[in-house]
């Protein structure tokens, strides 16, 4: 009779789980997935960014690649007896840079290009136009194109073709700050990557080099020698 009345009362325990217990649970249980929320949110902003960064990284360095690719054409059919100014000139503060080459076997055909910066904005291109003296050149504002810019001015477009929020942008790697110019260096034994060495050369060809740097010198974009504007030196 004893052994029955402690066996009932060991099966009358046996209640299961308690309100208190599943409100506990529940309360971890979404503690638990509000972190999970919060750190996936975390992971797709980091890739988001890092995908507009790289984004804008890849147009800016197309656009410099294809700023450098047109330089290259400057000083070409012109004249060894021109002036340097009537090839290639560097006016308004360092901002804006004009050169001519020629285009055709015609003595007269020479075109002008250029390339400007603005502070806020970014890198535009002069389209091409037929000129006689690169110092003389001047375009209106709808004969210039955007090449590239700067992350306040240009905001890269989404797979859909939509522009991300303005509220979205973030500062890239390359960007085209204010402050770069660009800046004659004058003669230099430079061929591109410096695949060449001259210093025991009694007779070189050298060209002028271009950069287009910090007002300051402090750091560049790119660095270019311009074969077409090479002399002779002895």
């Amino acid at each position: 009779m004893h052994l029955h009345s402690a066996s009932g009362i060991g099966r009358a325990r046996q209640r299961g789980q308690s309100l208190i217990s599943m409100m506990v649970g529940l309360v971890i249980s979404m503690i638990t997935i509000a972190a999970m929320m919060t750190l996936y949110k975390t992971m797709v902003e980091v890739s988001s960014n890092a995908s507009r960064s790289a984004l804008r990284d890849g147009q800016v360095s197309a656009a410099l690649l294809s700023a450098q690719m047109e330089l290259q054409s400057a000083g070409f059919g012109v004249p060894a007896a021109d002036s340097l100014n009537s090839k290639l000139f560097v006016r308004a503060a360092g901002k804006e840079l004009v050169w001519r080459y020629k285009t055709s076997l015609a003595a007269s055909d020479y075109v002008c290009s250029g390339l400007r910066l603005v502070d806020g904005e970014g890198l535009y291109r002069f389209t091409p136009k037929v000129c006689s003296d690169a110092a003389a050149a001047t375009w209106s504002s709808s004969e210039q194109q955007l090449l590239a810019g700067s992350a306040a001015f240009f905001t890269p477009l989404q797979k859909d073709g939509s522009a991300f929020a303005a509220d979205e942008q973030e500062l890239a790697a390359m960007t085209l700050a204010p402050g770069y110019v660009f800046s004659l260096k004058g003669q230099s034994q430079c061929l591109p990557y410096m695949q060449q060495d001259f210093s025991a050369t009694p007779t070189a060809a050298v060209g002028q080099q271009l950069a287009l740097e910090r007002d300051d010198a402090s750091s560049h974009l790119f660095m270019a020698c311009l074969p077409n504007l090479a002399v002779t030196t002895s």
